[in-house]
């Protein structure tokens, strides 16, 4: 009886305690200095995000065949428009931009200088000129300045017209001058021991350039002043024999080659250093060479070989010698580069039997020359 009684109370107890629910129990840390951490699943999903966007863009580098796509690069900039050369003045008869002679009558800015004339020079919009008396000026514009005492040679100009050089023999002796043309002021003066103009050591000047080398001469020596270190000269006898300076441009120094005299590469482009050396440039197909202001091209016509002979038109060369072009007369008479009145237009007297009869202007980019209407 009790038995049964035991037996029927174990399985009542038995189905109680299969329905009831018990909690599970919490995972214990074994380690109890270890603490959660809720950040950390963030910082896996955030290193998965970087995973799966780094394969995306390896496999989007690749097109469908297989081969790897360019890298973008990154915009350039670019100008809109590429730099244009200046616009050139057109090609016309107009009377000239720059100082010029004709007919013994000197213009400048449009007007006639007073009186008879015989020699014009000019350089960055200064000149120089010479009277028929004999006396030489000089100017910017229509203002005139005379020279004092008597020439030696002709006064020069640097190629920017800046600077004026000129030596002169007055009561007091020889002198070489430099003034600036922009202030009037002589900013220089080299004396010279000298007796009168016919004295052989009367100094002369033949170039100055854009830094104040002055070149000098007289019948028995030859100098370079160089005028912004006070009275500093170098005797070119010795540092450049047999080398005569004929000018200054502004591609450089004109320079003839005495040991070369009747070759045809006698004249030559050239600069020079502090000491007096002559450093040749390019050869130039002969003296009466002039030069555009920006140095870019020259033009030429005249004398080969120290004999004589009429060529009737101008050559053109671009002075790196990558370009060369002829200038015709616009009639039947012979042209005769004078000077450039900017970069493109070249200023020429024409010549009928060996005398001066007009003016003419010459467009390199024209390739053409036509007649002046002289005042």
């Amino acid at each position: 009886m009790n038995g049964d009684v035991e037996e029927i109370l174990t399985r009542e107890l038995r189905d109680v305690a299969s329905g009831l629910e018990v909690p599970v129990r919490p995972l214990m840390p074994q380690d109890g200095r270890q603490i959660q951490r809720p950040w950390r699943p963030l910082l896996v999903a955030a290193a998965m995000i970087l995973i799966v966007a780094g394969a995306v863009a390896a496999v989007s580098s690749y097109r469908g065949d297989g081969v790897p796509q360019p890298a973008t690069s990154p915009p350039i900039e670019t100008p809109d428009e590429e730099p244009e050369e200046p616009p050139a003045r057109p090609l016309t008869a107009d009377v000239p931009t720059v100082p010029f002679l004709f007919d013994g009558r000197s213009h400048v800015d449009g007007e006639q200088l007073p009186g008879s004339w015989g020699v014009v020079n000019t350089a960055g919009g200064t000149w120089t000129a010479q009277r028929a008396d004999g006396s030489w000026w000089w100017g910017v514009d229509t203002e005139q300045n005379a020279i004092a005492g008597t020439a030696i040679l002709q006064p020069r100009l640097s190629p920017d017209g800046a600077l004026l050089a000129v030596g002169t023999v007055t009561q007091e002796g020889g002198q070489a001058l430099l003034i600036d043309t922009r202030s009037g002021e002589t900013v220089n003066t080299l004396q010279s021991d000298v007796t009168g103009p016919g004295d052989p050591d009367a100094l002369g000047v033949v170039a100055v350039t854009n830094d104040a080398k002055v070149f000098l001469e007289s019948n028995n020596r030859r100098l370079m002043w160089l005028a912004a270190e006070g009275d500093e000269t170098v005797g070119f006898d010795e540092t450049a024999p047999d080398q005569w300076v004929q000018g200054s441009s502004p591609a450089g120094l004109i320079v003839f080659d005495g040991a070369r005299d009747g070759e045809r590469d006698a004249t030559y482009l050239a600069e020079v250093s502090e000491s007096g050396t002559l450093n040749r440039l390019r050869t130039l197909p002969g003296e009466g060479v002039v030069v555009n202001p920006s140095g870019t091209w020259l033009g030429y016509g005249g004398v080969w070989g120290g004999q004589s002979r009429t060529i009737p038109e101008i050559t053109a060369q671009r002075v790196d010698g990558s370009r060369e072009l002829t200038l015709r007369p616009p009639d039947d008479r012979e042209l005769l580069a004078v000077t450039w009145e900017d970069d493109d237009l070249l200023l020429a007297e024409l010549y009928t039997d060996g005398n001066p009869t007009g003016l003419a202007r010459c467009s390199v980019r024209e390739e053409s020359c036509l007649v002046i209407d002289v005042p």
